[in-house]
């Protein structure tokens, strides 16, 4: 063989050698590790734990928030998007609940162009004059289910007749919608819309009350509506209370917390929420202690009542007993 072919055979064989070797020897053993080319890092990354684990690892010890968080609005935001990953969760401790809402919803939410129309977009300060001053949004929203029923349910009921149903309420709510019972809430001049919502729940079994539920099985759809026309045009004048166990000054610096959703004097600009002026601090102050242990159930005032006390409540209960009440002409004419 001539000796010029023989020494082509070798250098080529020497590249061959070369570029088999040089990969071992020059590439850095990270490169490409969990890359496209992952060889033999399939079975390290398959025994890795994932730090998101979604959803449905919540689901064993967080059902409830898991079901309410996957039937709204929210259902796209992973849980751990504002919990933190969940990587050695729970034997590594609880997962972090965000405590400044603000700065963590408007990372979605506040209004910028190019955001698309169908997210929710606000313009901070003015979306709620009490934003401004550390108010967070969970004092509205609930995070899992952030969207809050604005819109008015429609009252079409019967006053006269509703007059006669209310026969039947009367032993505990009084002949005309007062209670003659501390304990038990005045009716007239409630928010009709906000009547009718909440007789509804009762019915259905989504609000429970030993006294409220059974009473509120026997009505039907035409006797809600006509019990909702009849109380919420009524006159909710009534004698003053006794003297409430709390502090109405103090309930007053408390109750600019409530307003966003019982406007500022206890009055709600929304129909579908209950006005609290004028109610029976007795009453008022059962409720909030029900919302803060779970026994009524809210998605936001579940949140609100959490962080207040004993003397929170006596105190803000004594501010809406003696403001005034409603006129019934403010969206309670009856039908």
């Amino acid at each position: 063989m001539p000796k010029h072919i023989s020494r082509l055979i070798w250098l080529l064989l020497g590249v061959l050698v070369l570029a088999l070797i040089a990969p071992r020897i020059l590439t850095v053993d990270s490169f490409y590790r969990f890359g496209h080319y992952r060889a033999n890092s399939v079975i390290e990354i398959a025994a890795q734990e994932p730090a998101y684990q979604t959803a449905t690892y919540c689901l064993t010890c967080h059902a409830k928030r898991v079901a309410q968080w996957s039937a709204n609005s929210h259902k796209s935001v992973t849980c751990e998007v504002c919990h933190g990953a969940a990587e050695g969760h729970p034997d590594n401790g609880k997962l972090p609940i965000p405590k400044d809402t603000v700065k963590l919803c408007t990372l979605c939410h506040e209004a910028m162009p190019g955001r698309p129309h169908t997210q929710p977009q606000i313009v901070l300060a003015q979306h709620n004059p009490y934003t401004a001053s550390g108010q967070q949004c969970a004092a509205c929203h609930n995070p899992h289910s952030p969207k809050i029923a604005a819109g008015l349910i429609k009252v079409k009921g019967n006053a006269a007749i509703g007059k006669q149903r209310a026969e039947d309420c009367a032993a505990c709510h009084g002949e005309n919608g007062i209670s003659p019972n501390n304990t038990w809430p005045n009716l007239a001049g409630q928010n009709a819309a906000y009547l009718a919502r909440i007789l509804a729940a009762y019915k259905s079994g989504d609000q429970e009350d030993v006294a409220m539920t059974p009473l509120a099985k026997e009505l039907n759809e035409a006797d809600i509506q006509n019990l909702a026309a009849y109380y919420g045009g009524s006159s909710c004048k009534a004698a003053a209370p006794g003297k409430p166990v709390g502090d109405a000054a103090l309930g007053r610096a408390l109750a600019k917390n409530c307003s966003g959703c019982h406007g500022e004097t206890g009055i709600t600009g929304n129909q579908a929420w209950p006005s609290l002026a004028a109610q029976k601090p007795g009453y008022l102050m059962n409720a909030l202690k029900a919302f803060r242990s779970g026994l009524r159930k809210d998605p936001t005032m579940a949140g609100v009542s959490r962080g207040l006390s004993d003397a929170d409540i006596s105190n803000l209960a004594a501010y809406y007993a003696v403001q005034a009440c409603p006129p019934a002409i403010q969206g309670r004419k009856t039908p």
